[in-house]
């Protein structure tokens, strides 16, 4: 019986660390999906990372990859202020090719997200 409880303090811990998790992303943007999640964690795990490499990870479409990296970067597509958490940029050696980098306020978010899994609160 006390193991079961463990078990479920636990899972209750975990679920509300991931929960903040949410949460923080939602700071940023009320509305924002999914996938828009993934593609910001891709890029931090895979700097310079190009466009193609994305959408073959994902499994979304070229442009659904684009919309989502300029909500992430600096402006929308729309004109609006992006979040300003990546860049997109042509890889020098092959301009054909977009590659996409972390900003430091991409690295300050990741980082808080690491501090909130590890059971901290973000400052």
């Amino acid at each position: 019986m006390t193991n079961n409880v463990v078990n479920i303090a636990e899972n209750n811990k975990n679920a509300r660390r991931l929960i903040s998790i949410i949460e923080e992303f939602r700071k940023l943007d009320p509305e924002i999906q999914a996938q828009t999640i993934t593609l910001f964690l891709l890029v931090v795990a895979r700097p310079g990372i190009t466009m193609k490499e994305l959408v073959q990870q994902t499994g979304l479409a070229s442009s659904s990859v684009s919309r989502n990296i300029s909500a992430l970067g600096e402006r929308h597509r729309n004109g609006e202020p992006g979040h300003g958490l990546v860049r997109a940029y042509e890889d020098p050696q092959d301009r054909r090719t977009k590659r996409v980098d972390v900003t430091a306020q991409g690295r300050r978010v990741y980082e808080t997200l690491i501090t909130i899994l590890a059971g901290g609160r973000p400052e």
